[in-house]
């Protein structure tokens, strides 16, 4: 596949999946979504960033994917200022986010040095001064922000995402975890009680449908909501 070829699939599966969130981007935008694939298909020749490096999974799997929760937002008039990605591996969704809305800060969280320093040359690169990048493992790490939304996208089950997001909120603030449609009872369960030990409140779940050609993925995002220090 050439490099124009891979562009226009990325973007034609792009287009259909940001149709479907109700979300439109400008030409810039796109473009540095396409930008980021390039570095992470030039960096993954060095070291294991992600899977999923194909144009068209990328746009959907990693791009579209990321940016449902930006579309609960907005759905649901919901104000945002600071983002917190724990476990942002390759910058999912951190990268997406910053680049699809500027107006948050996005603080992307990772365990492994290598990975952390490449999202913020992808920061750089793609001149996001709105995204940061830090090394630490959520149990231990200790910011000075608080943030109004912690997010989890393939990090852990419900109940630890729950425990690892607390420390970090701010009042009123939600932790948000990427799933698929099928999450077995006892992770749902085990979830209601740390939720209720945790002072969060019942989960909200915002349900959409990833497209790949004739492939359609159930997802949900998990809202936990934040009511009392």
């Amino acid at each position: 596949m050439t490099a124009k070829t891979e562009r226009v699939e990325f973007g034609s599966a792009l287009g259909a999946g940001l149709k479907s969130l109700g979300i439109k981007l400008s030409d810039a935008q796109r473009g540095k979504l396409w930008d980021y694939r390039e570095l992470v298909v030039e960096a993954n020749k060095e070291f294991n960033l992600t899977r999923i490096t194909g144009p068209r999974d990328f746009a959907v799997k990693h791009h579209i994917d990321a940016l449902a929760v930006l579309r609960w937002c907005r759905q649901s008039s919901v104000p945002v200022g600071r983002v917190l990605d724990v476990g942002t591996g390759a910058g999912v969704p951190a990268v997406s986010l910053a680049i699809a809305e500027p107006s948050w800060l996005v603080t992307a969280l990772d365990g492994t040095g290598k990975k952390v320093r490449f999202v913020a040359d992808v920061a750089r690169a793609l001149k996001l001064c709105n995204l940061s990048a830090i090394h630490g493992r959520a149990e231990e790490w200790r910011g000075e922000d608080e943030f109004d939304l912690v997010l989890f996208k393939a990090v852990g089950s419900l109940a630890r995402c729950l425990a690892w997001a607390r420390p970090h909120l701010m009042s009123g603030g939600r932790a948000i975890i990427y799933k698929t449609d099928k999450v077995a009872d006892d992770e749902i369960a085990e979830a209601r009680k740390v939720a209720k030990r945790l002072r969060y409140s019942a989960a909200k779940h915002f349900e959409y449908k990833l497209r790949d050609g004739d492939e359609e993925r159930s997802r949900v995002l998990w809202i936990f909501r934040q009511v009392g220090h």
